[in-house]
């Protein structure tokens, strides 16, 4: 099985992830049992499901005229802080 990429899957809808995940379930355990034939069918699924997502990605990043766009990193701290 292909997983799709973290930028499509951020494209993706919340019901379309929910099938995406059931679907990527099923190919592996298909994959485990040897059933390789049903698996292809299920990643042909999973593309047709990625597939309007990696349409709405390509056109993001071929816009012309626009500055390129650069992502700082985001650091969330959790830890608790000493109060000492």
């Amino acid at each position: 099985m292909r997983p799709i990429s973290v930028q499509v899957r951020g494209l993706l809808g919340r019901e379309e992830i929910e099938r995406y995940n059931d679907l990527w379930e099923i190919g592996k355990f298909l994959e485990g049992q040897g059933r390789f034939d049903l698996a292809r069918k299920i990643q042909r699924e999973i593309d047709l499901l990625a597939e309007p997502a990696v349409e709405k990605l390509m056109r993001y990043e071929n816009r012309t005229g626009q500055a390129p766009v650069v992502a700082a990193p985001v650091i969330i701290d959790n830890r608790k802080k000493d109060e000492s």
